[in-house]
């Protein structure tokens, strides 16, 4: 048997645990979910709506009982994206600018990705609507002002150097995330 800090040990444990880790029930599940409330299901993203929020787990629907009451809409984000009856508008702003690498700034997009998609983990309602390439500059909205602060600040720490800024405003209007690269 490979000893524990062996490295090909160490990566079969990853794997079986990626396997299981869509088999499980989630602790929270059977507390949570009431037998007589119902469940909506975002058919874009496979979010979930149940006792008021709404939940990442996509397989929750195979748990749930035969009488359980699933219907199907789209949730806030999956709207503000620019499907069906949306309602256009951001609530972050992120302007990334000051790239005359273009490695750098495929380095940067794909930060802002890898932020994005761990919020989307957390809240689901938390999604960038839109990357635009703009040449030395990319513009990215976001569903929720948080993301775009947290895509600010990510970047910021693994990118030495740039300078950013965060520009809230009174009203509840959109945060404006600006970050430069040294030049």
């Amino acid at each position: 048997m490979p000893h524990k800090y062996n490295p090909e040990f160490a990566a079969a444990r990853r794997r079986e645990r990626a396997k299981n880790i869509e088999i499980r029930v989630p602790h929270w599940w059977s507390r949570e979910v009431k037998t007589k409330t119902a469940v909506i299901s975002c058919p874009r993203c496979h979010a979930l709506y149940f006792d008021k929020h709404w939940h990442t787990w996509s397989h929750a629907t195979q748990v749930l009982p035969p009488n359980h009451k699933v219907t199907e809409e789209l949730c806030g984000a999956c709207r503000s994206l620019g499907a069906v009856g949306a309602e256009f508008g951001y609530a972050g702003e992120v302007t990334l600018s000051g790239f005359s690498d273009p490695e750098l700034k495929l380095e940067v997009i794909r930060t802002a990705k890898n932020v994005a998609a761990r919020a989307f983990e957390r809240n689901p309602e938390a999604q960038v609507i839109k990357i635009e390439d703009k040449g030395r500059t990319v513009r990215i909205t976001t569903t929720q002002n948080q993301l775009a602060e947290a895509i600010g600040k990510e970047v910021d720490r693994s990118h030495k150097g740039g300078v950013l800024n965060i520009r809230f405003s009174n009203e509840n209007l959109p945060v404006r995330v600006y970050w430069s690269a040294k030049e």
